[in-house]
């Protein structure tokens, strides 16, 4: 983990975390990033740059010799200076959108609301949400099972019904997973080393997961074996031809993505796993060695 001494090893391209975060401890600088991000937005895509006037009326002070110091200090890293004014760099837009979307500001909660959906492990009607910590969580209070719990922010329930999050959380973990297993981290788009962990809560009730862990970031994906299918083109048309969308239901409701059910670990070392879903007159029988996904086909 990096430490105030990595500071002094930076170099010419990389600001010390200690030194960004100093730029945006002051007010008039966070006013100003938003103000300049608001402008910029309402000028349309690839928008001209903003002046300073302009700029200086959306930030609550009326002394533009200090307001111009804390504009100044945010240059290069955050702002970029032109001719003809200022644009937001792509980190003033991150600070921004995280400010917009309430993750370090806003907090919420949401205690085991009952939700429309079907158990995929004993098929009762009885799914309940919870929300805390920034995680939201599914489970079925008729089994005791737990499906789902993954983070979202807080934003996320501004103005939306229930109803309405639960779909946003839906896309949120499949757009997550598919990232993930492309290789690519969906917080900072650095590289997802995937692997095969059995450091899982036993209350899971997994043996083995794949996981996925930013080389960068260290954020983390750990779907179930099967939720890595999701968007492989030969399971949807499989699903397809059956009349079933794999888009329709949440994933949370699919025996596919919340179980191992269907999955089969076929050895250790090193990790094969098959995947056989039954539809009709066929069956569909997928193989993944460690987290990678390399044969799929019907039986």
């Amino acid at each position: 983990m990096p430490t105030e001494e990595d500071d002094t090893n930076a170099d010419e391209n990389t600001l010390p975390p200690t030194e960004a975060f100093r730029l945006l401890s002051d007010g008039t600088r966070l006013q100003t990033l938003q103000g300049l991000v608001e402008l910029t937005d309402a000028k349309g895509y690839g928008s001209e740059p903003v002046s300073f006037s302009a700029l200086h009326e959306q930030v609550d002070t009326r002394d533009s010799a200090h307001f111009n110091y804390h504009l100044q200090e945010l240059r290069d890293q955050f702002v970029e200076g032109t001719e003809d004014g200022y644009r937001p760099r792509y980190p003033a837009r991150k600070v921004v959108r995280a400010i917009r979307a309430g993750t370090f500001t806003e907090r919420a909660a949401l205690a085991d609301e009952p939700i429309d959906g079907t158990c995929p492990q004993c098929g009762d009607a009885d799914l309940r949400a919870s929300y805390a910590d920034e995680r939201l969580a599914i489970s079925c209070a008729a089994c005791e099972t737990a499906l789902t719990a993954n983070d979202f922010p807080p934003g996320g329930f501004e103005e939306r019904s229930l109803a309405d999050v639960l779909h946003a959380f839906d896309r949120l973990v499949r757009h997550r997973v598919s990232f993930a297993a492309d290789g690519v981290c969906p917080e900072c788009t650095a590289t997802m080393d995937g692997h095969v962990t059995t450091d899982i809560p036993p209350e899971w009730g997994y043996e083995a997961l794949p996981a996925f862990d930013c080389t960068r970031c260290d954020f983390s994906v750990l779907p179930s074996f099967g939720m890595l299918l999701l968007e492989h083109p030969d399971v949807v048309s499989f699903h397809r031809n059956r009349g079933e969308d794999l888009r329709k239901p949440p994933f949370w409701e699919l025996s596919l993505c919340v179980s191992d059910r269907y999955t089969t670990i076929e050895s250790r070392e090193p990790w094969r796993v098959t995947v056989r879903v039954p539809g009709g007159n066929e069956e569909l029988v997928a193989t993944i060695e460690g987290a990678d996904v390399v044969a799929v086909r019907t039986e």
